[in-house]
């Protein structure tokens, strides 16, 4: 664990040097603490190609929350404004202990790894990626703990996806009232 220790310190020193290196992707153990549990606002998504977020385009907004659940998984259950209806939805991202931090999402094992919203100087912020190997398409999701976005959060969210040449984005517009998420409110 100490060897651990020490590469992260190294690698906190290294993103201060270099700040375009990719954020380290957190553990199964860490996002399982009240720092990560609980509701989260969506704010955006990002991605190399238009079509990979196409289907983000009429959702208004989005509340999310994260929970642990059985058998080695991560729950992320959510309600998404989209068009003139409240869709609740919910993800399962299974735990391999091998392959800790990176989780396999639904029946097709895409690939999910959550980051450090610290990566964007956004201490309330966790960001999402998604790598769908079956169709081969990436999407990176910001979500906040905070209801209101600034523009600030944004431009640093776009400037650290420009580092890795991801320029097509879609943020939440959030013109209407947030959906309930079913079962925990």
């Amino acid at each position: 664990m100490t060897f651990l220790k020490l590469l992260g310190f190294i690698y906190s020193v290294a993103q201060v040097l270099m700040p375009c290196l990719p954020p380290v992707p957190l553990s199964s153990e860490v996002l399982s603490t009240d720092q990560y549990l609980g509701k989260w606002y969506y704010i955006g998504v990002a991605s190399w190609k238009d079509e990979d977020i196409e289907s983000y385009k009429s959702v208004d907004n989005s509340v999310v929350e994260l929970k642990k659940g059985e058998n080695n998984t991560l729950i992320m259950a959510g309600a998404l404004h989209q068009e003139d209806q409240c869709i609740n939805m919910a993800w399962t991202y299974h735990i391999h202990p091998d392959r800790d931090p990176v989780m396999t999402e639904g029946l097709a094992e895409n690939l999910g790894v959550f980051l450090d919203g610290e990566w964007i100087k956004c201490p309330t912020c966790l960001i999402v990626a998604k790598f769908h190997h079956s169709n081969s398409f990436l999407r990176v999701m910001l979500f906040d703990r905070n209801e209101k976005t600034s523009d600030d959060l944004v431009k640093k969210f776009k400037s650290k996806m420009g580092c890795l040449f991801i320029n097509r984005f879609l943020i939440s517009p959030r013109t209407k009232d947030f959906c309930k998420l079913e079962g925990t409110e």
